[in-house]
């Protein structure tokens, strides 16, 4: 571990002094992480890798203002959130990925009644998680979909665990309330 970080750290030095090379190993050490938390807070791929895109981009701008306080993966996810909070105000990812889901053709071994079901599941999740707000967003996906601890999702966003805490149980909570109002409709459908 300590090796690594000690390459990190040169490797850091070296992109920051021009070197091209040496960020895009950063990039190549951090770029399936960023792409999981970019595909969770988009639920696209193609904005996913978009937001990757961006992401990497302006780190490569900002390199001179990167002052090593934090690991490079939590600067990376840092700028990822944050360009994501940007792009949410200024466009709708949903209208794109509609028009994704009617164009995508999966193919699967599952019964097709199954698979119907589970993309309907995954619509409601997706419609429900687009009703909390991009922070309550930020913070669920990286707790719940990234498996971060409360502590680290804290140090990236530069809020208190507490603030955390309180984020994630009121999207939580605003989750439960929208599926709990899908699985009532669905039981209503298997009854009529």
């Amino acid at each position: 571990m300590r090796v690594a970080l000690n390459n990190e750290s040169k490797l850091l030095s070296l992109a920051r002094k021009g070197d091209k090379a040496a960020f895009r190993e950063i990039m190549e050490t951090h770029k399936n992480k960023i792409f999981y938390l970019a595909y969770d807070l988009t639920g696209s791929m193609q904005d996913a890798e978009d937001l990757c895109q961006e992401a990497f981009f302006k780190a490569y701008r900002n390199l001179p203002k990167f002052r090593g306080e934090a690991a490079v993966g939590s600067w990376l996810y840092r700028i990822t959130l944050n360009t994501f909070l940007d792009q949410k105000k200024k466009i709708s990812f949903q209208e794109e990925r509609k028009q994704m889901e009617l164009g995508e053709h999966e193919s699967s071994l599952e019964r097709p009644e199954n698979v119907a079901e589970s993309r309907q599941i995954q619509v409601h999740i997706d419609q429900a998680l687009e009703k909390l707000t991009p922070r309550e967003r930020s913070i669920f996906v990286m707790r719940h979909y990234q498996g971060m601890p409360v502590k680290q999702v804290a140090s990236i966003l530069n809020i208190s665990d507490g603030t955390v805490k309180s984020l994630l149980f009121r999207a939580i909570k605003k989750l439960q309330k929208e599926l709990d109002h899908y699985n009532q409709n669905r039981g209503k459908e298997v009854y009529q």
